[in-house]
């Protein structure tokens, strides 16, 4: 009984035991909680604080003002973001030239309620719940208004003096030195001062105190035309203005270039030409009005009768003479080629007839030279003259004078053809005929006028001519003829004139 009494005693010492030490278990989780508990509210608590202190002075986390972010920025931070600290004393308009215009705002009645307007919003921000800005995007707004009197700024702005200089487009002009660009000028002379307002009144609006005028604006007539316009062009022009034909003349040379080769030439925006045909032939007449000597009057030097005029009035075909249609279109495609050449004129031909003279011959006054054949037709002499002396003298009958079908005409002439045992048969106007045979033919003319020998005549010189001439020809004695078929060069001028 005791023992048992014993061990039960002890089962239950040994439970009691057990059971204390479970409380005091429990007793030490629920400190733990609780310090917990005071740990995290008291970060919390620090937390809040310091948010609190933080965005007591800023805007919430996550705001927004006209779109602007202004998360975290104090009031002046914001204003200065969102352009509200503006000083509006000045408003500067920087002109097209660069000239500045300093207008006072008050002087037009300015006034902005944007800074007012920021601080009203900052105002209505709870800064105790500063922790609310976390929970997303907060989007402000206010109207950012300026007021000001229109008919006062545009008065202003009437009174200033925008310039006067004017828009002028760029130009390709011609100097002696060949074409030039001429740049364009950007005025500085407002043409729509409405424009202009428009352009300040839109800067005011927002928010802006400068404003540069510039060529988007429209207050300012602009140039249509840029010098890069003609950029292609000039080089194309300039290369035709030092382009150089030089028709050569013997004695002296024409050169057809700069303003007048130019003048040739019709232009399009591009610098390409075309070549104004009309234009060259222009040229051409000028040069055969120039230097043409083919038909005209002559003033010689003869030896019994000094200096005489002698005219064009026979079938002469000595002298210098254009042909004007086969030069011109030379010229026209070498103006085409645009390349710098020398050439000589084409005169005119037909077979073996050419209507030219002596090179060596030829000057400003005279193309005879000093070797020529001289027929006095009314003393019936001639004479030969080479290198201006005196080789041959003979004396001649010419044409019969009682007719104008018979009589020679005076005139420069050529020897231009020889032949011997010539047949000579014709017919004239007034119907005389003629069939013969000369020995020595030296033609002179296309129509059958030579130097001949005239066996059957027994005397020459004197008045025979007169009342027993030839039908035109000049009627020599065999041993005349043939000196002049045999000394005589072709292409020799032969000068015949009536005193």
């Amino acid at each position: 009984m005791g023992a048992g009494a014993a061990d039960y005693g002890k089962k239950v010492s040994a439970e009691g035991t057990r059971k204390k030490k479970r409380r005091k278990v429990k007793n030490q989780t629920g400190l733990i909680c609780a310090t917990a508990l005071g740990a995290l509210i008291g970060v919390v608590g620090i937390s809040y604080g310091v948010g609190r202190i933080y965005y007591g002075k800023r805007f919430l986390a996550d705001t927004y003002i006209n779109g602007t972010n202004v998360s975290g920025k104090t009031l002046d931070q914001a204003i200065k973001a969102l352009g509200a600290d503006k000083d509006p004393g000045h408003f500067v308009i920087t002109a097209i030239d660069g000239k500045e215009f300093d207008l006072v705002p008050q002087e037009f009645g300015y006034h902005r309620n944007a800074k007012a307007e920021i601080e009203k919003l900052y105002g209505e921000v709870n800064h105790s719940t500063w922790f609310t800005g976390f929970a997303g995007r907060t989007d402000l707004n206010y109207n950012d208004e300026a007021t000001y009197d229109v008919d006062m700024l545009e008065n202003l702005l009437a009174s200033q003096d925008w310039g006067d200089t004017a828009t002028s487009d760029a130009s390709l002009d011609l100097t002696d030195e060949g074409y030039v660009i001429t740049p364009e000028v950007q005025g500085n002379k407002v043409t729509d001062m409405t424009k202009l307002n428009e352009a300040v009144e839109y800067a005011l609006s927002m928010g802006d105190f400068e404003v540069t005028l510039d060529e988007t604006t429209g207050c300012y007539e602009l140039p249509q035309i840029k010098s890069d316009t003609f950029k292609d062009q000039e080089a194309a022009l300039n290369k035709v203005f030092n382009m150089a034909i030089t028709i050569d003349f013997d004695y002296t040379q024409e050169v057809l270039t700069g303003n007048r080769l130019l003048e040739m030439l019709e232009m399009d925006d591009m610098g390409n030409y075309v070549v104004d045909d009309d234009a060259v032939m222009d040229y051409v007449e000028e040069l055969a009005e120039k230097y043409d000597t083919y038909k005209k009057d002559r003033k010689f030097k003869s030896t019994l009768q000094g200096v005489v005029t002698v005219e064009d009035g026979g079938d002469g075909i000595y002298g210098w003479w254009i042909d004007q249609q086969e030069t011109c279109d030379m010229l026209v495609g070498l103006l085409e080629d645009g390349e710098n050449v020398t050439v000589d004129p084409i005169y005119w031909s037909d077979g073996p007839l050419e209507y030219t003279g002596v090179e060596s011959a030829r000057s400003a006054d005279d193309d005879i030279g000093d070797t020529y054949i001289e027929i006095d037709l009314t003393e019936q002499e001639l004479w030969y003259y080479v290198d201006g002396k005196e080789e041959y003298n003979c004396y001649i009958v010419s044409g019969q004078t009682t007719s104008a079908a018979r009589t020679t005409c005076e005139g420069v002439y050529k020897l231009w053809s020889k032949e011997t045992n010539k047949r000579m048969k014709d017919r004239n106007a007034d119907g005389d005929e003629w069939d013969t045979t000369c020995n020595y033919w030296n033609n002179v003319s296309v129509c059958g006028i030579g130097l001949h020998d005239s066996t059957w005549r027994g005397e020459f010189g004197g008045t025979i001519y007169q009342w027993n001439g030839s039908h035109g020809c000049i009627n020599m004695s065999y041993y005349d003829a043939e000196y002049v078929y045999e000394n005589v060069e072709l292409g020799t001028p032969v000068v015949m004139f009536y005193d």
